[in-house]
């Protein structure tokens, strides 16, 4: 019962630094961006609009301490002693479903107090009469070299790690005893198993796979995006927005390596008994945990685009463009003049892509089915 606790503890640092980056994401965007509105950036210190972000950081962070404290409670509740007539099953499904909850409640209050804001700002804007006089656009030939993300080339990485897997699965294959144990409740306790057979290695190295192709595409959208440049500051917005996509690559790598490893390698390791679940779940949520805490700092070092770098370097500028009517709902690009097909979130810290585009629904369209196919495979062979 420890162990599951403790396996808990993680989970619960994970809702909260989730929650916390949600909360502190009006603090990342640009200068000129308040709630996915566009404002002069000399209204940033407006007082109003200072209020909005508190009350909005102090929402969702109780939010979040309110889900993380719940399911701290229903997890520390024994299975099977949850009332006289509840079995050990529908304690799981109790804790499942806290699970669920303490996941998507804190991003569902904050897109909906994102909202609830938006308009606000957007009200002030109005009556304040800011409206940019013209759009402007600005072509650099070149960024400075320290600021260029790794190229594509570099996920070759994911290459040896499945191999390596593949070895050691077929290397441990012949100690595999004869029913394997493939899922566990919340108390570690095993309550379905799976005989021997190719799934045993095949389920790893397909979760591989499909873990690798979604870094590998956030990795090119990254790399795709349109550049978020300043006109006014052209040379330092691009540097900046090239320093801080190269630091989202990085940890792209990095941390999809590292996760690759762990929910591959890992999990084969434990389906042959050579590690314990324990163990096992311990080094998942440490590598998550790792993970989200390394994009909150990138988070916090270089905010959306590279504006905390930005303004860090240089103090200056005004409305640049004005294009608040392309987003939709303050985080759905719709512009059918834009020839972008990705671009730098106007809400949030990374990246998302023009819906205008027929291309953008082929690409989700196809990464949809193919996500389909993974959790149909994954029902087959297990």
């Amino acid at each position: 019962m420890t162990d599951s606790l403790i396996l808990m503890a993680f989970l619960i640092a994970i809702v909260f630094l989730s929650g916390a980056l949600l909360a502190a994401t009006p603090w990342f965007m640009k200068k000129n961006e308040c709630f996915a509105v566009t404002i002069p950036e000399s209204a940033q210190a407006d007082v109003r609009f200072l209020a909005f972000r508190k009350r909005y950081a102090v929402a969702v962070l109780a939010v979040t301490l309110i889900c993380a404290f719940a399911l701290a409670i229903v997890s520390s509740v024994p299975l099977g002693k949850m009332g006289s007539a509840a079995s050990a099953a529908s304690s799981n499904a109790i804790l499942s479903a806290a699970i669920v909850v303490a996941a998507t409640v804190p991003p569902v209050v904050s897109f909906a107090l994102m909202l609830h804001y938006r308009k606000r700002v957007e009200v002030i804007k109005r009556e304040e009469g800011w409206k940019a006089e013209r759009d402007e656009a600005v072509a650099l030939i070149g960024f400075e070299e320290a600021s260029v993300p790794p190229s594509l080339a570099w996920n070759v990485v994911y290459v040896p790690i499945v191999l390596i897997t593949l070895a050691i699965g077929l290397a441990l294959y012949p100690s595999v005893p004869d029913m394997v144990p493939t899922h566990f409740d919340f108390a570690g306790n095993v309550n379905q198993w799976t005989p021997k057979g190719p799934a045993l290695i095949a389920f790893p190295l397909l979760f591989e796979v499909f873990m690798a192709a979604c870094f590998i595409f956030s990795h090119w959208m990254t790399i795709r995006s349109k550049k978020d440049i300043d006109p006014a500051r052209p040379a330092i917005s691009a540097y900046a927005y090239g320093a801080f996509a190269r630091a989202e690559c990085i940890l792209l790598l990095v941390g999809g390596s590292v996760l690759t490893v762990v929910l591959g390698i890992v999990m084969i390791l434990m389906m042959t008994e050579v590690l314990s679940l324990f163990v096992t779940m311990a080094l998942i949520f440490a590598a998550t945990v790792i993970f989200v805490g390394a994009t909150i700092a990138v988070s916090i070092v270089y905010g959306q685009s590279g504006s905390r770098l930005i303004k860090r370097l240089e103090e200056n500028g005004d409305i640049i463009a004005d294009n608040d009517e392309h987003w939709k709902a303050g985080i759905f690009y719709w512009n059918k003049d834009d020839a972008s097909l990705i671009l730098p979130k106007r809400f949030g810290v990374g990246w998302t892509m023009n819906w205008a585009r027929p291309a953008t629904w082929v690409i989700v369209g196809g990464f949809t089915l193919a996500s389909i196919a993974f959790v149909a495979a994954c029902i087959f062979l297990m």
